[in-house]
């Protein structure tokens, strides 16, 4: 492999500058063996153009999940080529990339959709998930609350149609609204408890929910970050409000 040298080297303070990480960093990579500078005649260290390629291969490799020691092993290897290995990350980073683009769209067309401004399809909602990362969510359903639940929620949605299933989203969003403008009024309040009451009402479309599991979701909202994530997205607060409200309503439910 020839490389194209340069007589330009680098302090650690430069090329951690110019890399976007810490001299740390380069200083705990010298200490494991991972990148090397090469010392001067004057006795000074420096980075020439061999620690600078090789710091972007530990970056990517890093980029792409590697752990320290399996980038010192694959780097160390007698038949490593950092021209292959450059093609190899390019061509997994365009597919992160076309996967980003992707989610993007699927964010946009989800906001759309919400705003009542577009029509999705139920599969639009997954695009750019991997089908691992599809599978992982239908896994932790089923951890939480059973095979035959998720099958039958999954029938609910599929048997409600475009249209139907247009209108159950949007009657979502009018709840989470609401929620907001009643927020003031308290957890305790008719107002709150009664939108509570719509929102368990809304549930049953997507299947039956014990107090219990209305529980579970109550602490999702709170803790779970892709939920308050969501709720946030209407009121800072609104995930930890909800979560008490519903709380208040399976209490006073349970007090009848």
């Amino acid at each position: 492999m020839v490389y194209h040298e340069t007589m330009t080297t680098y302090t650690v303070k430069q090329l951690a500058m110019y890399a976007g990480v810490s001299v740390r960093t380069l200083h705990h990579y010298d200490a494991i063996g991972l990148l090397h500078p090469s010392r001067q005649p004057n006795g000074y260290r420096r980075y020439g153009q061999q620690e600078v390629l090789r710091l972007q291969q530990i970056l990517f490799f890093r980029e792409l999940g590697f752990s320290l020691d399996e980038i010192k092993g694959i780097l160390s290897r007698p038949d490593f080529d950092v021209l292959g290995t450059l093609q190899e990350h390019r061509a997994l980073l365009q597919k992160r990339s076309d996967r980003l683009r992707t989610l993007l769209e699927t964010v946009d067309k989800t906001i759309a959709n919400l705003r009542g401004e577009r029509d999705m399809q139920i599969r639009e909602y997954y695009e750019g998930f991997s089908d691992e990362q599809v599978e992982a969510y239908r896994r932790e359903a089923r951890e939480r609350y059973g095979e035959k639940t998720v099958e039958e929620s999954e029938r609910r949605v599929l048997d409600l149609g475009k249209e139907k299933f247009a209108e159950v989203q949007a009657e979502g969003v009018s709840v989470c609204r609401a929620l907001v403008e009643a927020m003031p009024n308290g957890v305790e309040s008719p107002e709150v408890q009664a939108l509570v009451e719509r929102w368990r009402d809304w549930l049953e479309n997507f299947s039956h929910y014990t107090d219990e599991m209305l529980l579970g979701l109550a602490k999702m909202y709170r803790e779970d970050q892709r939920f308050a994530d969501y709720y946030r997205k209407y009121h800072p607060d609104l995930p930890g409000f909800f979560t008490q409200a519903i709380e208040v309503w399976v209490e006073k439910r349970r007090g009848k």
